[in-house]
């Protein structure tokens, strides 16, 4: 549905951009298009839902006129649902036969079922291929089961149509047991390529995808949250010079709870990403960094000027958002399986809970994110002192800033 996004020129009605979207997949005879599937538990949907979604609309049929802003009206997973069915209805009515007769083959996949369309005699029929039904959730991953499925039926090459970047890690983590030669065709417009997966991931080694998967997913994605000011390009730099946390990274997602060697690695890594590389643990760095924004011999008051922005995670934050990524990379890690098995995101180890109105949500820390004593004196900063009173003479209250960082129970 990515390519949903960067569709132009669309026509006025819903019915026309279908056949629009038929058009460009008719040119290439042999065609296997993939939408996502859309429930209401699932992780990309809870968190969609607890950052706001736009209107719902109701898409009567092929002639409901397109809303004026196409992307907004796929913000609501609703939407999107009732689009692909249509998609569904109208690639399968006689309008789409003229179409679908100059393909070799075509297949749609609509809620994780596939359907081979045909054409003869101006009629088209829809026959479901039970071999590929699969129970995940995101096209992302589906992909790899397709490709297999591919494979298994003769084809040497594949390529890739899509312009997320999830999908070109997963495939680099998978092109090594697929046995097709597999292209990655991303972008658009003069930025457009075409990308040989087989042979990238087979220069980088089996290893060193597997640890790209993990820090990709570590550094921030669709459900996992990113490093502020950190990006994803300095932090390779420095993996790519480390192959014990290559290591960590590569672990990831083995298993569906992170091993506790792999969660220190990866704490490690992230005090190397913060320009730390002796020190084991991000309070330690914390403390450090907050120490020398303060002033090596001042003591933090309410006069103080630090940007806790450019202070790394705490570990009661840090160690919850690594079991996040370790249950998306497992889940990207078993893309080939059609039926996964898999814990509740919101299941203990996982890093999710189910807040008050019972949606999704990350757990931010397993502690207070403040210590006591900085949360007592931020609390005793009166604004209207503050208005009143000369800065210069104003008390304030001081922190022990050692004892902050002593130990993790005081984080």
């Amino acid at each position: 549905m990515a390519l949903l996004h960067i569709l132009t020129n669309m026509p006025p009605t819903f019915g026309e951009i279908c056949l629009q979207i038929l058009d460009q997949m008719v040119a290439k005879k042999h065609f296997l298009f993939s939408t996502d599937s859309y429930h209401p538990q699932s992780i990309k949907a809870q968190e969609r839902e607890r950052r706001g979604k736009s209107e719902k609309i109701i898409v009567d049929g092929p002639s409901t006129r397109k809303p004026g802003d196409f992307k907004q009206l796929l913000a609501n997973d609703d939407n999107k649902k009732q689009f692909c069915q249509l998609l569904f209805r109208v690639w399968s009515d006689q309008r789409a036969a003229s179409r679908l007769e100059k393909t070799d083959m075509a297949v749609l996949i609509v809620e994780g079922r596939a359907h081979k369309l045909t054409s003869s005699n101006g009629k088209v029929e829809a026959h479901e291929i039970n071999t590929i039904y699969s129970n995940q959730d995101e096209t992302d991953t589906r992909v790899v089961l397709y490709l297999h499925h591919a494979a298994a039926i003769g084809y040497k090459d594949a390529v890739v149509r899509t312009p997320d970047t999830d999908i070109f890690v997963i495939l680099l983590y998978h092109a090594h047991e697929i046995k097709l030669n597999v292209y990655l065709d991303t972008g658009s417009g003069k930025h457009r390529r075409l990308i040989n997966v087989t042979e990238f991931a087979e220069s980088l080694g089996k290893n060193y995808c597997a640890a790209l998967l993990g820090y990709y997913v570590w550094s921030g994605e669709d459900c996992t949250s990113a490093f502020k000011g950190k990006g994803k390009v300095g932090p390779l730099k420095k993996l790519q010079k480390n192959p014990k946390f290559q290591e960590a990274f590569a672990r990831l997602g083995d298993e569906w709870s992170i091993h506790h060697e792999v969660d220190e690695s990866l704490e490690q890594f992230a005090c190397v990403m913060y320009g730390h590389s002796r020190e084991l643990s991000v309070n330690t760095v914390r403390g450090k960094m907050l120490c020398k924004m303060v002033g090596e011999d001042e003591k933090l008051t309410a006069k103080s000027k630090v940007d806790l922005a450019r202070l790394p995670p705490c570990r009661a934050a840090l160690q919850p958002h690594n079991k996040r990524v370790n249950h998306r990379v497992a889940l990207y890690k078993r893309a080939h399986i059609a039926i996964v098995e898999k814990p509740k995101p919101y299941d203990e180890g996982q890093g999710w809970m189910r807040n008050a109105k019972d949606l999704l949500e990350p757990i931010w820390s397993s502690k207070p994110i403040l210590p006591a004593s900085l949360i007592d004196l931020l609390a005793a900063i009166d604004p209207k002192d503050k208005e009143t009173e000369d800065e210069e003479d104003m008390e304030v209250d001081e922190v022990d800033f050692d004892a902050m960082f002593e130990s993790d129970e005081e984080l």
